[in-house]
């Protein structure tokens, strides 16, 4: 049995950046193999050499992100996936959602804008279910 590799790749609207590097990001891709999902950014320029890796998540943090993600959406609140793989914070802001991997003092932030939101829910529930689908009842 060989060990397949998917990706999903997420095109992000103008308003996507990545913080600390202070970058724009064009596109995210999600990129599974095993129980682990990497979250790549594509930069449209990236003359320091920023790494792509934003961050790696295990499957229950990756579906536990995309739920708080929604319920973010929906209830115009913001969120928290805590674990012991993870701590990432979704807020809401007026014109889009701030992401926040890692503690506050040492954390990689990206915001969206609001066009792009559910296109990132979707890319990574499709990535989520790749690897571990749920099924019906």
């Amino acid at each position: 049995m060989t060990n397949s590799r998917r990706v999903v790749e997420i095109d992000l609207d103008e308003r996507a950046y990545l913080f600390p590097a202070g970058k724009p990001m064009t596109r995210l891709i999600f990129a599974a193999e095993g129980q682990v999902i990497d979250i790549d950014g594509v930069f449209p320029f990236n003359e320091a050499r920023t790494p792509a890796r934003i961050a790696s998540l295990g499957v229950e943090d990756a579906r536990d992100l995309a739920r708080r993600m929604i319920d973010a959406v929906y209830q115009a609140r913001s969120q928290i996936v805590a674990s012991d793989g993870a701590r990432i914070a979704v807020n809401v802001l007026s014109n889009g959602y701030h992401l926040q991997f890692g503690d506050l003092n040492r954390s990689t932030e990206i915001f969206l804008g609001t066009g792009c939101i559910w296109r990132v829910c979707q890319g990574l529930l499709r990535t989520v279910d790749f690897i571990a689908p749920i099924e019906a009842n």
